[in-house]
């Protein structure tokens, strides 16, 4: 990874809450708010964000584990504001604390790890996969 990583760093992601994002569940439930899948999906994206700008041209991260708490709801067309900050640096793994708002209130927290490997390691990681995925 390239210097400048610590922790402490913070990056903010925006958005705006758009109908795909409402839960869908294979058609169990279907109601105007944001989904749990979707707020993952932003908190995904506000971690990458942090951790983009210091991998090398070799590098690359992949997710590891999120930890979400779904604390409040928020309704299609609700701009949505996150807030990641770097909390912990331990080997490859970079982990980020999380925050979803609301224009009036905090929504969502919790945690993402991902881990730094070079792109040769993760293309053998996809050909397993994608070979493990062919024989089931």
């Amino acid at each position: 990874m390239k210097a400048g990583l610590r922790l402490g760093l913070v990056v903010e992601h925006r958005a705006v809450v758009k109908p795909w994002m409402k839960p869908h569940l294979e058609g169990l439930v279907r109601h105007p708010l944001y989904s749990t899948w979707a707020m993952v999906y932003h908190m995904e994206v506000t971690a990458r964000k942090l951790l983009a700008p210091y991998l090398e041209p070799h590098e690359e991260a992949v997710g590891a584990q999120v930890l979400v708490k779904h604390l409040r709801p928020a309704a299609v067309g609700s701009a949505i504001h996150l807030v990641g900050t770097v909390v912990r640096i331990k080997g490859p793994s970079v982990y980020t604390r999380l925050e979803v708002f609301t224009k009036s209130r905090k929504i969502g927290e919790g945690s993402h790890q991902q881990v730094v490997m070079t792109r040769d390691r993760f293309a053998r990681l996809i050909q397993e996969a994608r070979g493990r995925g062919a024989t089931n």
